[in-house]
């Protein structure tokens, strides 16, 4: 038998926490937890979001991977023809159908040559109507042979098939038509008949295709280019979700309605035999349309309830292996304005403003996978500020008290099982900024009730001490980094009402530096130092994430689902791994997720 040494030329070592910074493919036994581990690069599969559709619309017949899909004519307030294009940055109005109507099949492996096909403009109006397109206009070429609505359609220009529909009885649900890019040709039925579109995924001879309006199913069929086959159910029974895939081997189910008529964010893969339930869409939607494949699809507008629909856009990609937000663990406790700390294997998320009653003392200790509910605070506080180092070692600070009410002063130090009382702040205030470690820390800017403040107070331990104000009086800046070098980003200022600008804390004194790329306030951050730093979310609402070099803002990807007054781990982690948690989006939640662009992640090795 092989040994680790024989084949890298190293023996296993020995630790009792893991490693600062592995190797990729390094093995190593953690003898506190116990097991066996190793260095893997750090990859993903998550939903992104994208920039939106320049029309919040239900859809009708979408298709095209990632960076060149299309998405073809709309539903409200009455059918059209409009057509966009989609470049996987963003969307493109061009030229309409020559005939407006909803509920289109569309075929399209780019943006540059599709068909759409069928539709209505008015209920039981079944249109045969079919429309190429050359990238920049739409020609009418031969029609079905048989009009119907919200069918199933994959395929090329040249190369597609319509799949069921409405076409005046449930039998005609079952009904297939393959073009062959002249004309289109009956082939055999589905063994289900089904309707909705969207829900279907694969090429003219290797497909697949999933519910069904009538009763809310959850059947797949796959198809071999001559014949339907039964293949396993979904997990949730749904209609009107958006499907992508390249076969009947691969595919990406996500969103729909549910019993009721609820909108959904599942998500769901296939790989040729089982349906997988994978991260959620950020935004429950039905009716959206979609397009792309398992590893690499696309979600945009959509229904989410009476009345209310959407142009947002969400990527999804598989195997990402940096930059890209997660959705992660739910706090139980869904709030905003909290205090946090730690990093992403060992937080704490404490007191926040929730919907009743107002404010909270509750604790929350986050392990790397789930959140576990501990003491309360002493004081019942939201608006407040934390730093810390782990789930174990936490400073809480300042905050709004109910119980008064109004700002309070109050310093609370937890050593991983209780909160204790210890040194006043000399200023009482709330809506501020911290950074630093349980023996180590920082207070600035506020509100002291009303008027905003710029003091800024050092924590040795045992007491605070006021030091040098910021430049820029703020309250609802959030800080990052630890007390001898810190930055505050954002705020509310007098003039204007929000702002961008960032302050560098180099242990004595603070200095203006580069602003924000997008003035915010209510804004989060995380890193290591006044040189490391990523800012994320922020008012008015966003999900924009700027990552900081010591001299600049960069933009990368944004968060999931915009949010503002978010809590935040990793003050003394780096910009590398960050970790948001509730807030407003727009309404109090308690999703969270996870930010963590480094190239390695760390396993525990299988024992099955």
């Amino acid at each position: 038998m092989s040994t680790y040494q024989g084949i890298r030329g190293l023996k296993i070592r020995d630790y009792t926490t893991n490693p600062d910074d592995p190797l990729e493919g390094q093995l190593w036994y953690n003898k506190t937890d116990q097991v066996g581990k190793y260095q893997v690069p750090n990859v993903t599969s998550a939903w992104r979001t994208g920039n939106d559709m320049n029309v919040a619309q239900r859809g009708g017949g979408s298709n095209g991977p990632q960076t060149s899909g299309i998405a073809v004519s709309k539903s409200n307030p009455s059918p059209s023809g409009a057509t966009e294009l989609y470049d996987g940055t963003s969307w493109t109005e061009v030229n309409d159908l020559n005939t407006n109507r909803r509920g289109v099949g569309t075929c399209a492996v780019v943006n540059t040559a599709a068909i759409a096909f069928g539709g209505e403009q008015s209920p039981s109006a079944w249109y045969t109507i079919n429309e190429s397109w050359n990238g920049s206009n739409w020609t009418e070429v031969n029609d079905l042979n048989a009009g119907r609505v919200t069918m199933i359609a994959i395929g090329s220009s040249t190369a597609g098939l319509a799949i069921g529909g409405v076409s005046g009885t449930p039998a005609n649900y079952q009904k297939n038509e393959s073009w062959d890019g002249t004309s289109f040709t009956e082939i055999g039925d589905m063994n289900t008949g089904r309707y909705g579109t969207g829900a279907g995924a694969g090429t003219q001879t290797s497909g697949l295709a999933w519910t069904n309006q009538a009763d809310y199913a959850k059947d797949c069929e796959s198809w071999n280019g001559s014949a339907w086959t039964a293949v396993a159910n979904l997990n949730t029974e749904k209609i009107q979700d958006g499907g992508g895939g390249d076969s009947n081997t691969t595919a990406l189910s996500s969103g729909g309605m549910g019993e009721g008529f609820v909108a959904l964010a599942k998500t769901e893969l296939w790989n040729g035999s089982t349906w997988t339930e994978v991260n959620d869409l950020s935004l429950a939607r039905g009716y959206q349309y979609n397009g792309g494949n398992a590893s690499a699809g696309w979600n945009a507008g959509g229904y989410l309830q009476p009345g209310a629909f959407t142009a947002q856009t969400e990527e999804w990609n598989a195997d990402t292996p940096v930059g890209a937000w997660s959705t992660d663990a739910s706090l139980n406790t869904a709030r905003a304005y909290m205090g946090g700390a730690g990093t992403l294997t060992s937080g704490l998320a404490f007191g926040g403003y929730t919907p009743s009653p107002s404010d909270t003392g509750a604790t929350e200790s986050y392990n790397g996978t789930s959140f576990s509910e501990v003491n309360d605070l002493n004081t019942t506080r939201g608006y407040l500020a934390g730093c810390g180092a782990s789930s174990t070692s936490a400073l809480a600070f300042g905050g709004f008290d109910p119980s008064v009410p109004g700002v309070t002063a109050k310093t609370e130090s937890w050593n991983g099982s209780n909160w204790t009382e210890v040194g006043d702040l000399n200023t009482a205030r709330n809506q501020f900024g911290g950074a630093g470690i349980i023996t180590a820390a920082l207070a600035f800017g506020g509100q002291i009730g009303p008027p905003n403040t710029a003091a800024t107070e050092s924590w040795n331990g045992s007491a605070w001490t006021e030091v040098n104000d910021l430049n820029t009086t703020r309250r609802y800046a959030f800080g990052s980094g630890i007390y001898t070098s810190a930055l505050a980003t954002g705020g509310n200022t007098p003039s204007p009402s929000v702002t961008g600008k960032t302050e560098s804390w180099n242990g004595s004194s603070w200095t203006e530096v580069n602003d924000l790329n997008t003035a915010r306030e209510q804004v989060a951050s995380s890193g290591t130092t006044n040189s490391l730093a990523l800012a994320f979310g922020g008012y008015p609402l966003t999900g924009k994430t700027e990552d900081w070099n010591g001299a600049s803002w960069v933009e990368v990807a944004d968060l999931n689902t915009a949010a503002q007054a978010t809590g935040s781990f990793s003050n003394v982690s780096s910009a590398t791994g960050a970790f948001s948690m509730g807030g407003y989006a727009p309404s109090i939640t308690a999703a969270t997720e996870k930010f963590n662009s480094s190239s390695n992640l760390t396993k525990t090795i299988s024992t099955d």
